[in-house]
């Protein structure tokens, strides 16, 4: 065999090694199939962070272009959320809040109000991702609202190397994604009619145990051509958040409208 012919060889091996081994990482000593566990997991986190304010920063990226945005942002345990836009020299545009079922938007550039349910319609007036304002209140603690399911699985990701726990209900799927060491979720896929609604990914978490919340989200949708990166700049977890902080009222003589 000339040396041609054996570096074409090692090559060639070394190809198949890399494609033919996708798992790179195996499973945990004490792997476990039960869903029941992961789902604990998730419980826990949710109790254990009882409320959380902070400042976001955003990026936009939608149709090849990008947009910067700035926003204040406190949430709760009950799924309670509030959002303060404010424009790049820090100057208040909007404010929206949610006290879990009714949404309210102030306008400051419009002089409006806007008062509808808490739908991921509605709130991607002011939020550029389609999601329920109790499930981004949610994740923002660093939990996931578990829909309800009639079908899960649990599986083991090797190429992530994560838990993966999919639920099911007719054409509505929920998948999560787990560390195997702290069992905080590292990914969210949600699809509704049997299409991908979104992706989100979490990574840079800080605190400790389950009361931890990641620093970075990135939410994904290609069905939209959309994705949206945020950064927690600034937070604190388990402030005492009045119930005014979730609700707003029409200033004197500012237009009201229905969402």
């Amino acid at each position: 065999m000339n040396l041609a012919h054996a570096v074409r060889g090692a090559l060639l091996l070394a190809v198949l090694a890399l494609t033919g081994c996708p798992d790179r990482h195996p499973q945990p000593a004490d792997y476990s199939d039960d869903p029941a566990r992961l789902i604990a997991a998730v419980q826990r986190q949710s109790e254990a962070v009882r409320s959380l304010s902070g400042q976001l920063a955003i990026e936009v990226w939608h149709d090849g272009d990008r947009v910067r945005l700035k926003q204040f942002i406190a949430a709760d345990r009950q799924g309670r959320l509030r959002i303060d836009a404010l424009s790049p020299f820090g100057q208040p545009l909007s404010t929206l809040v949610s006290d879990g079922s009714r949404l309210m938007i102030y306008s400051l550039e419009d002089k409006k109000f806007y008062v509808g349910a808490a739908t991921p319609e509605n709130l991607a007036r002011l939020m550029p991702v389609e999601l329920e304002p109790e499930t981004l209140a949610a994740l923002l603690r660093g939990s996931v609202p578990i829909m309800a399911h009639d079908r899960a699985t649990v599986s083991w990701n090797g190429s992530a190397g994560a838990y993966r726990l999919d639920l099911e209900a007719g054409e509505q799927g929920q998948q999560i994604e787990f560390a195997p060491d702290t069992l905080r979720v590292t990914r969210l896929r949600r699809r509704v009619g049997g299409k991908l609604r979104y992706d989100a990914r979490f990574a840079e978490w800080t605190g400790k145990g389950d009361a931890a919340i990641p620093r970075r989200i990135r939410f994904e949708s290609p069905a939209d051509d959309l994705r949206v990166d945020l950064e927690v700049v600034d937070h604190q977890i388990d402030p005492d958040l009045p119930d005014e902080a979730f609700h707003l009222e029409p200033p004197r003589g500012v237009t009201v409208e229905a969402l």
